[in-house]
């Protein structure tokens, strides 16, 4: 073959190779975000919140306290908006493997700011902020 066509061809198979690698899979869910943020005040609670779903709705929300020493059980808070208004029922994490967690599932969110907390890590809040395109880290 031509030298101008082999290199003609090794380029556009090597073109081809880095767009398939950087496709989204054929069966990924389009707007769907996910997002998690901790605090990272290291001489204290460690919390983290994870958030999975669209827009305003949590297919799943967790808040987990990473560092909770020999507290076995704890009660999770979500705070919202501006003034972080505590919203939706609290939720009793429990331990396992060396931290607290506790989970929402399918539920819906205002948008703006989004806060996680426990009742034995107090003014120790992880947020997110969330906006009609999807949920992003703060």
């Amino acid at each position: 073959m031509h030298p101008v066509i082999t290199r003609a061809c090794a380029l556009a198979t090597a073109a081809a190779a880095v767009l398939l690698a950087t496709a989204a899979p054929a069966g990924a869910a389009t707007g769907r975000r996910s997002s998690d943020a901790c605090t990272h005040n290291w001489s204290g609670p460690q919390v983290c919140i994870a958030i999975d779903g669209h827009d305003d709705w949590a297919r799943r929300l967790t808040v987990t306290w990473t560092n909770p020493g020999a507290t076995a059980r704890s009660t999770a808070l979500l705070h919202e908006g501006d003034r972080q208004v505590e919203v939706h029922e609290r939720m009793t994490g429990t331990a396992r493997g060396g931290r607290i967690t506790a989970e929402w599932t399918d539920i819906e969110v205002a948008w703006g700011h989004l806060c996680g907390s426990f009742t034995d890590t107090p003014n120790v809040w992880a947020c997110v902020d969330i906006h009609s395109g999807g949920v992003y880290s703060r």
